[in-house]
C-alpha cells in the first residue's frame, strides 16, 4: 500500500527506486544535513533547477557558470564548489563564491 501511494508522486521518484521495505532510515535525525539528504533522495533539493520548474529562475550554476544547478553539479562536478580535502583528510576547505 506504501508502495502505490509513493507510485503517483513524480518528487519520490529516485526514492522508490532504491527504496526496498517500509522502515526507519538511521540517516535522517532532523538536522540540517539530514533534512538536505532527504530533499537531495527525493528528488526535491531547492536547486536552481528544481525552482525553474516553478518560478522563472536561471538555472546556470552562479559558482562556475558552466552547467546548470542539479544536486549532482552540486555535490561531484562544480570546480568552484566542490571541497578540498586538506592533508590530513580531516578538514574540508570552504569555497569562496
Amino acid at each position: 500500500m506504501w508502495r502505490f501511494g509513493m507510485i503517483k508522486k513524480s518528487a519520490q521518484e529516485i526514492y522508490q527506486t532504491f527504496k526496498q521495505e517500509m522502515a526507519k532510515e538511521r540517516v535522517y535525525d532532523n538536522t540540517r544535513g539530514s533534512s538536505l539528504l532527504f530533499e537531495a533522495r527525493t528528488g526535491v533539493l531547492g536547486t536552481k533547477t528544481y525552482r525553474a520548474k516553478y518560478e522563472g529562475v536561471d538555472i546556470l550554476c552562479s559558482a562556475c557558470g558552466e552547467a546548470e544547478v542539479t544536486p549532482e553539479h552540486l555535490i561531484m562536478f562544480c570546480k568552484v564548489l566542490h571541497p578540498i580535502v586538506q592533508n590530513d583528510g580531516a578538514v574540508f576547505r570552504s569555497a569562496e563564491v
